[in-house]
Formats: C-alpha cells, sequence, structure tokens
C-alpha cells in the first residue's frame, strides 16, 4: 500500500530521487555537467545539473603546470590573479630601483615617480612598465621624462627615457642601457 504525497517538498524529493541515481551515469568525463530533466506535468519540468563547466573552470591537457590540473581564472601564462598582481608589483618596484639608480648616476639629485604608469605582461615573468610622468631634478633646472623599463625574470633588460644633463660631459651609461 503506498501512501498519499502530501506536502509539496515532499512531492520534490520523491520525482528527482531517479535523476540522483541516474546523473553519476549520465556523466561520462570529468568535469563534465551532467544534467537530467524529468517532466512533472505537461508545461513543467525539474531539471538537476551537477557539476561545472562554466567560465570559472580551466582544465589543462597538454601538460603544463601538473598536467590536468583544476585551477580558477588563469591568464594565458597559467598564472591566478593573485600572481599576476605579485609579480605587477615586483616589476614596478624594480623598475623604479632602476630609474633612481640611473639617475643619480647621471647625476640628478631628486627623483619624483608619479603614479601614472602603465604595466603590461609580456611573458609569464616578463614586463614592460611605463611611467608617464618622472621629474628629474638637477642643479639648474628640472626635466620630465617618459620612462619605459623592460624587465623579465625579475631583471631590468632595458631602460629608455632617462634625459642626458644639458651642460657637461654626461657619463656614460653603466648597464648598456
Amino acid at each position: 500500500m503506498t501512501k498519499p504525497i502530501r506536502t509539496l517538498g515532499a512531492a520534490v524529493v520523491a520525482l528527482a530521487t531517479p535523476a540522483l541515481l541516474a546523473a553519476p551515469a549520465a556523466a561520462d568525463a570529468r568535469g563534465a555537467a551532467a544534467k537530467v530533466e524529468t517532466r512533472l506535468g505537461d508545461d513543467t519540468r525539474l531539471t538537476l545539473a551537477i557539476g561545472s563547466a562554466g567560465y570559472d573552470s580551466h582544465r589543462r591537457e597538454d601538460g603544463y603546470r601538473g598536467g590536468d590540473g583544476y585551477r580558477r581564472d588563469l591568464n594565458q601564462w597559467g598564472q591566478s590573479d593573485r600572481e599576476v598582481r605579485d609579480l605587477t608589483r615586483d616589476a614596478v618596484q624594480t623598475c623604479r630601483q632602476a630609474v633612481r639608480q640611473e639617475a643619480r648616476y647621471l647625476g640628478y639629485r631628486d627623483i619624483d615617480i608619479d603614479e601614472d604608469r602603465r604595466v603590461r605582461q609580456v611573458g609569464p615573468r616578463g614586463f614592460f612598465v611605463t611611467f608617464d610622468e618622472v621629474e628629474f631634478e638637477g642643479r639648474r633646472r628640472d626635466r620630465e621624462a617618459r620612462v619605459t623599463c623592460e624587465i623579465r625574470r625579475g631583471d631590468v633588460v632595458s631602460l629608455e627615457g632617462l634625459p642626458r644633463p644639458a651642460r657637461g660631459r654626461a657619463p656614460p651609461p653603466r648597464r648598456g642601457w
């Protein structure tokens, strides 16, 4: 003898039970979404979807970073937003330090680097950093320039845009920039 179902919640659970049991069988690959639909009436359906193959998952099949790992929100070099933020901060600090060292070597007394900067990632650990306004203060006058650094693996590879002192002999660049 069967008991009549008196509540809507019990009815939903009773109708969803076959879908819950069939969902693992419907999933044919790891990471694939399984979807089972049950018809409740003429114009009513109950849909149960298990798994996610949405925008936030990324599965690597090519052996990069441990094979078929499951990570979220990766850029084209396999880095998360947090990793990119840390690498960008380090690249900007390295570029600031290189600009200050080279400007002091050229004879400038004070260097003011504004916060207007553009950073473009060009590799897993490569960046182009552009400071829009860098003020170089010398003995007689101040100069403003746009300075661009190229950073590879944490080291400055090229530094462009440093103004040469107007009077006197300027020392040659130290690192061939």
